[in-house]
């Protein structure tokens, strides 16, 4: 009997903008709860335990989100939700002004920052492609649908006679 392979819940585009919106949403919420913005530079007493938190772990954690909800392919989307999130800030920050006792950090050095947790959102993404593989196995992971090998007929056995 042929393994039938399951079907992704939802098209890629579908799956993209759910997994988009989810991860940044998650992303922003994170730092507003973790109180941390990446785009200040407060002095050496700014870089805490909530500000290595939100450069490592969240982006992780975001990284598995958009993997889990995505599929195959998750590691590349997950660049994104911190790029967007991130740059949104540095632009709302630079248009109203930096709040008293604080300095916007220099673009270079932003820069260095929204890199770093785009390739820790990635690895989040690997994460979670992972974790659905676990789940489903190789080949059955949704998105993986079109990527599945073609059953033909057996081969002969062969027979020495």
């Amino acid at each position: 009997m042929r393994k039938k392979t399951p079907q992704p819940w939802a098209p890629k585009w579908q799956r993209f903008l759910v997994a988009f919106f989810a991860s940044s949403f998650l992303f922003d919420v994170g730092h507003q709860v973790l109180d941390v913005r990446i785009e200040l530079f407060w002095g050496l007493q700014g870089y805490d335990l909530a500000w290595v938190t939100s450069m490592f772990l969240l982006p992780l954690l975001t990284g598995v989100v958009v993997g889990l909800i995505y599929g195959w392919g998750g590691k590349l989307l997950a660049h994104f939700p911190p790029l967007v999130v991130l740059s949104i800030h540095y632009y709302i920050t630079y248009s109203q002004g930096a709040p008293e006792g604080s300095h916007l950090i220099p673009l270079m050095w932003w820069g260095f920052f929204v890199i770093l947790n785009m390739e820790f959102c990635a690895v989040g993404g690997v994460f979670g492609e992972l974790l659905l593989k676990r789940f489903y196995g190789t080949w059955d992971m949704p998105g993986t649908a079109d990527y599945f090998t073609a059953d033909s007929e057996p081969l002969p056995k062969d027979t020495d006679e």
